[in-house]
């Protein structure tokens, strides 16, 4: 394969950059167009929803695709030219809209990025010895649900293979731990306790569904305890950054707001919205109208963002829920969407109820 079709191979597009750079959207595909060599050929870089891209080099006299910077064999100065010209473009769209995949295996890299578009949890490196090794934290209080690190793969078996493998460590329910291990791909855990942790390895082994799954579980098996209605409404509390966006003079001109849609909240579920620093405390409480809209060039939202309607119930002093209160009714922290401990619902729910 050449250079230019595998040119983005390792890296992940940034959707938030595509359409600020110069890409155009359609039907959920990005398209990045420019001329180039006297405008004798023409590059496309196209982005579809799922982050894979594709490069391509059009003849603008012929109408049709340059094959010969494909070719990997010694060609003349003219196909080199075109070829570096075109590289130097590629380059130019990555530094401002990509960036590089943190890992070396494909299916890990999947992972990472169900992990990051499903919560927004970015990983951290803990062990400066070991910098290939990745950790995902529950943002309520820390906690590790995934980590992944770099082994020898006879480690899990084989004793003359040598090489690598990427494998990942997660937390599982005791009684399904007999059943897992069963299964190929998975073994006791890796320098974490054999009783509720597991290792599995990322070579595709086991399918991306039931991975995905078994990190759903783990993330929720290390977070705090919070509320979840069975049936009705459930109550979130989200952050609100006072300096990136000024929630005070929109609520003051409008008690229905629209708000990018966050994780699985849905239509008729209970918001507190946590203003952080230098506030940090519950300010308003709000009511979600509508969940799951398409985004009408709506100001603050990148394009491709859906977002939900919330509507203000009330609004609380400051005082009233801090942050240090909140830690009291046992919330640690508000880095991101999270269900409400059932502590924080009652409360809410009785102020509700008695400005209602």
């Amino acid at each position: 394969m050449s250079q230019l079709s595998t040119f983005f191979q390792q890296k992940i597009p940034i959707f938030d950059r595509l359409l600020p750079f110069g890409f155009t959207v359609t039907d959920g595909l990005y398209t990045y167009r420019e001329v180039f060599f006297d405008e004798q050929f023409e590059l496309l870089v196209q982005v579809d929803e799922g982050g894979k891209s594709r490069v391509t080099v059009l003849d603008v006299e012929m109408g049709e695709e340059y094959m010969a910077v494909h070719v990997t064999a010694p060609l003349g100065a003219f196909v080199s030219q075109v070829r570096k010209e075109s590289l130097a473009i590629l380059q130019k769209v990555a530094n401002a809209c990509f960036c590089a995949l943190p890992f070396a295996q494909e299916q890990t890299n999947r992972l990472s990025q169900f992990i990051q578009k499903r919560w927004r949890d970015q990983p951290d490196y803990p062990f400066a010895k070991f910098p290939q090794t990745a950790s995902f934290r529950h943002p309520a209080n820390g906690k590790w649900y995934a980590l992944i690190t770099r082994v020898k793969r006879s480690y899990f078996g084989d004793s003359s293979d040598t090489n690598q493998v990427e494998i990942l460590n997660l937390k599982v329910d005791r009684e399904e731990m007999a059943e897992l291990l069963s299964l190929p791909g998975v073994y006791p855990a890796y320098h974490m306790s054999k009783k509720t942790w597991v290792s599995l390895l990322l070579d595709g082994s086991i399918a991306d569904h039931l991975l995905f799954d078994l990190v759903k579980k783990s993330r929720s098996m290390v977070g705090p305890k919070t509320y979840r209605s069975e049936e009705g409404p459930d109550y979130w509390l989200i952050p609100a950054n006072p300096k990136l966006y000024d929630i005070d003079s929109e609520f003051a001109a409008n008690k229905r707001v629209n708000w990018p849609q966050k994780s699985s909240i849905k239509t008729g579920d209970m918001l507190a919205i946590y203003v952080t620093a230098p506030v940090q405390a519950i300010r308003y409480v709000c009511r979600v109208l509508a969940a799951e809209l398409p985004n009408h060039g709506e100001p603050d939202i990148p394009a491709d963002k859906r977002v939900m309607q919330i509507e203000l119930l009330d609004k609380l002093p400051d005082q009233e829920l801090s942050i240090q209160r909140m830690k009291e009714l046992g919330v640690k922290a508000v880095r991101g969407p999270r269900r409400m401990t059932k502590e924080l619902k009652d409360v809410l729910v009785s102020k509700i109820n008695r400005v209602h």
